[in-house]
């Protein structure tokens, strides 16, 4: 067995970081956001759809994920045996158990949306940028307008056309768990108080 010469795993890492950064790369223009779109889209892969929205909705989706994994695991936790938990365990189990914003986008919008997606990546565009720069939209030869958002932390450009949907379903997810959260404590005062 040969052992490496010195410094090779060295360079291997080093390459293996280039490679990873590059494939993780954040759009820095409105033109690159569009482009990391356009090439999710074409490909029909609705995980790098995801990673190309922009950063509120990716966040938003995020959240969502995680307020249901939380609802889920207080109803089990707290709710007691019977048909209303049986039904709360239901309505948030698949996105508590998908593990991710992402899958939760992908299983619920995004493998469905490419194919309506498609007419907007087909060809070239110009680019208008809001007064501010915090938004862009591409507009196409055929008058199909395609809205672009700068992340506020990231600073990424990325496809903000599921930013309104993507923010009704986290305040949704949000107001979810605070009632399964109230209604868990009701259910253990119940509880404590049949237990005198």
């Amino acid at each position: 067995m040969t052992r490496p010469m010195p410094g090779t795993f060295g360079r291997v890492l080093a390459a293996v970081a280039v490679v990873g950064a590059l494939g993780c790369a954040k759009a820095r223009t409105p033109e690159e956001g569009y482009r990391r779109f356009c090439k999710a889209v074409t490909a029909g892969d609705a995980p790098a759809l995801f990673e190309a929205l922009d950063q509120k909705s990716r966040w938003a989706w995020m959240t969502v994920q995680k307020s249901h994994r939380e609802a889920y695991d207080i109803i089990l936790s707290n709710y007691p045996e019977g048909p209303e938990r049986e039904r709360e365990v239901r309505r948030f189990e698949r996105d508590a158990t998908l593990g991710s914003g992402r899958a939760a986008f992908v299983d619920e919008v995004g493998q469905h949306a490419i194919g309506g997606l498609r007419p907007l990546c087909t060809g070239g565009a110009r680019f208008e940028t809001s007064a501010d720069g915090t938004s862009a939209t591409a507009v196409l030869a055929s008058g199909a307008k395609v809205p672009l958002r700068v992340g506020p932390e990231d600073k990424s450009w990325g496809y903000a056309g599921y930013t309104d949907d993507a923010e009704d379903r986290q305040k949704r997810a949000l107001a979810d768990v605070e009632q399964v959260r109230t209604s868990a404590a009701d259910y253990e005062r119940a509880a404590a108080r049949n237990a005198r």
